[in-house]
């Protein structure tokens, strides 16, 4: 590093010297010259930084595996996320994706790398081929785990994997249904390691909640498709063209937990601008639905800003998919619901419901299956919010009126159970959902009763802006309500933790200050 640093130094002097003598001796070049110079003065230091700074491909490309390999050039830091960069044809008459999958990870020093692979065991994705660092080599794969060999030596590790996914025909959560195309969990992912570096074993889906384990990550998509197909994706659009009959169109983002996509010949679309430069995309197929969707976006996408704090990203995608397909979903930058929502107008709980989830859950994030409810749990808040701030207070306050019915019911019926138990350790979906959603919303409305509407804002602007970007736990929460306010609270210990029957509906309040004062006098008293 300080050899490198005195090389830069050394450009530095150099080039200002040259340029004084020349410009003294030659004062009508000085104009070309001084621009010449600093052109040339930003490609030296660059260089050299690149060295410096092992920013290896930072101004050149680098070679792929294979002449098919989609080009890296990413920037590589330490502290850089790995970049997928995904190459993938859809055939619309076999129901395949053909793709091809490349991401540098630095070495994490495990026995094997392990991807997952999200596809439907009755539809399993296939691995053809896996190239490491430039050579093929062989792999295990389960149908759910990718897991290969780790040369421990090699710093950094470079994969190109090629794969094909079918797409299921049915109405799933990934598949296609009345003609509406919807790619979620379509491409190999990097496995998610512990606290202890370990591999997480892939979630089995159960039927409810979300069973995936995802890493934060950058992402460059190049899809081709039939042209007569309208695509909204979690990224930006950098480029569309057809080519042959084919359309081909790239798209990147930053720092996303997956890359989905929702295409269909049927959509129409329309485009919504909000503040901070952000792109709400609105795809339906029944334009005559337009206006009840646009006025639910219009509404609770500002509020959500306002109060949570401005999204990370430029562009936004509202997706309706068809009956009997998905109920509601979210995915990075997409917001999903089915056709089935208009009907008693739950489209007005659910779509303000999966526009929550691109705050908490999307641009800040959750162990889905260890603690879902934190991001559920905020989601029917901001479902509350903006009842009340788009009709009245009574409005909310019946939504959480059911919310609390419906924990109180947890207490009869479940009286043994916990909010901690992990998604599979609920005995149906009932209790599931009003353990993960209606109770972990009552709890943070009762934080809301106790602390009062202005000070909860605050908090939950805290939460949001100090952990945009990663997976956050329920200490996060606790360290934000005392950052934010100074306060301390057994709510959660006590509704998260406890068992049902034993929750505390007047919750405690007390000041960080106090706490440590009670806990110094407790321990004096030992």
């Amino acid at each position: 590093m300080k050899r490198h640093m005195k090389n830069i130094f050394i450009v530095t002097m150099m080039t200002i010297t040259y340029t004084i003598i020349l410009t003294y001796f030659f004062p009508q070049m000085k104009a070309l010259l001084m621009l010449d110079r600093a052109v040339k003065l930003v490609e030296d230091l660059g260089q050299e930084l690149a060295v410096t700074f092992n920013l290896g491909n930072w101004l050149q490309t680098s070679n792929s595996a294979s002449e098919n390999d989609i080009s890296n050039d990413k920037e590589i830091t330490k502290e850089s996320k790995p970049t997928y960069y995904i190459k993938a044809d859809l055939n619309e008459n076999s129901y395949e994706i053909d793709g091809q999958m490349n991401v540098t990870i630095e070495n994490p020093g495990t026995d094997f790398i392990t991807f997952y692979t999200y596809s439907y065991s009755w539809s399993p994705m296939k691995i053809n081929k896996v190239v490491l660092n430039g050579r093929e080599v062989t792999f295990s794969y389960d149908k759910k785990q990718l897991l290969i060999q780790n040369p421990k030596e090699e710093k950094e590790l470079t994969f190109s994997i090629e794969f094909i996914t079918p797409v299921p025909r049915e109405g799933t959560r990934f598949g296609y249904k009345e003609d509406v195309w919807l790619i979620t969990t379509w491409y190999p992912m990097l496995g998610v390691l512990d606290e202890q570096q370990n591999w997480m074993t892939r979630p089995d889906p159960i039927g409810m909640g979300d069973p995936f384990l995802f890493n934060y990550a950058d992402y460059v998509v190049e899809w081709s498709s039939s042209p007569s197909i309208k695509w909204v994706t979690s990224g930006d659009l950098t480029s569309d063209t057809i080519i042959e009959n084919k359309r081909k169109t790239t798209w990147k983002v930053k720092n996303v937990r997956n890359f989905a996509l929702a295409g269909s010949k049927n959509y129409t679309q329309q485009t919504l601008q909000f503040k901070g430069n952000t792109t709400v995309t609105i795809a339906l197929t029944d334009e005559e639905k337009f206006s009840e969707v646009v006025d639910i976006v219009r509404f609770s996408f500002p509020l959500f800003q306002s109060l949570y704090g401005q999204l990370p990203y430029s562009n936004i995608a509202i997706v309706e998919t068809g009956h009997g397909t998905n109920f509601a979903l979210e995915y990075p930058n997409v917001a999903i619901f089915s056709k089935d929502m208009y009907a008693n107008n739950e489209i007005e709980h659910w779509l303000p419901h999966e526009i929550g989830h691109l705050w908490w859950y999307n641009a800040v994030g959750v162990n889905e299956i260890k603690e879902g409810w934190i991001d559920e749990g905020l989601a029917e808040l901001s479902v509350v919010l903006y009842l009340e701030n788009r009709y009245s207070k009574s409005a909310g306050k019946q939504l959480r009126d059911q919310y609390r019915q419906r924990n109180q019911l947890l207490v009869k019926n479940s009286p043994l159970q916990a909010m901690a138990a992990g998604m599979y350790g609920f005995k149906n979906k009932q209790e599931f959902y009003d353990s993960w959603y209606a109770r972990s919303a009552d709890m943070f409305l009762t934080l809301r009763d106790k602390v009062g509407e202005e000070k909860f804002n605050y908090f939950l602007n805290t939460l949001y802006k100090t952990n945009m970007g990663q997976d956050i736990r329920e200490d996060h929460i606790v360290q934000a309500l005392e950052d934010s306010l100074n306060l301390k609270t057994n709510l959660f210990t006590n509704w998260v933790h406890e068992p049902y029957q034993q929750t505390k509906w007047d919750i405690e309040v007390i000041s960080a200050d106090d706490e440590s004062k009670r806990n110094a006098v407790d321990e004096s008293r030992k």
